[in-house]
């Protein structure tokens, strides 16, 4: 696993044994699939799930101003310290070792990455707890379809092997 674009692109990443990483094919393929949508300077990131911040982390080497990464592990949020400090990104991010559905932030985010474990049901539960959180995108990423309440719409969706990676916007 590597940072894929931007200023620290081509840093290894480190992952932590509870976290299933993103694909670097996925992850490219996925941020590919953002810039026709969003700008990332000055963007204000939220890594949900976060694992090995690999997400967040590639955000901050495109432009992203802040990240705020959460997840419950205490190995994972060790992971995400040591490849923010492996990287040499010079930007704002905060790491939270919470629940997701203890996470509370007065901040609005312009990109949610989540990527709950696959099958436990966590994903449309973290859309309800995330929908107030969110300006513009959520990306999803999980290992079937996903089902999404009435004031998201679907921007994207593609598959990437057995991977779905959903973008969803809130709808105006």
């Amino acid at each position: 696993m590597r940072i894929t674009a931007g200023v620290a692109r081509g840093v290894p990443l480190d992952c932590p044994k509870c976290a299933r990483p993103t694909l670097d094919k996925v992850k490219q393929a996925m941020f590919n699939s953002l810039y026709s949508l969003i700008d990332f300077k000055d963007l204000n990131v939220l890594d949900l799930f976060a694992g090995s911040g690999a997400l967040g982390v590639e955000a901050l080497s495109r432009g992203a101003a802040k990240t705020v990464f959460v997840d419950k592990s205490k190995e994972a949020c060790e992971v995400i310290q040591k490849n923010i400090d492996n990287s040499k990104i010079q930007a704002e991010y905060s790491i939270f070792r919470t629940d997701f559905e203890k996470f509370k932030s007065k901040d609005k985010f312009d990109i949610i990455f989540l990527d709950p474990p696959y099958g436990t049901g966590m994903l449309e539960k973290a859309l309800n707890v995330i929908a107030e959180m969110v300006n513009n995108l959520i990306v999803c990423e999980s290992n079937e379809k996903i089902t999404y309440s009435n004031n998201l719409e679907c921007v994207s969706e593609k598959k990437y092997g057995t991977v779905f990676v959903s973008i969803l916007r809130k709808k105006q």
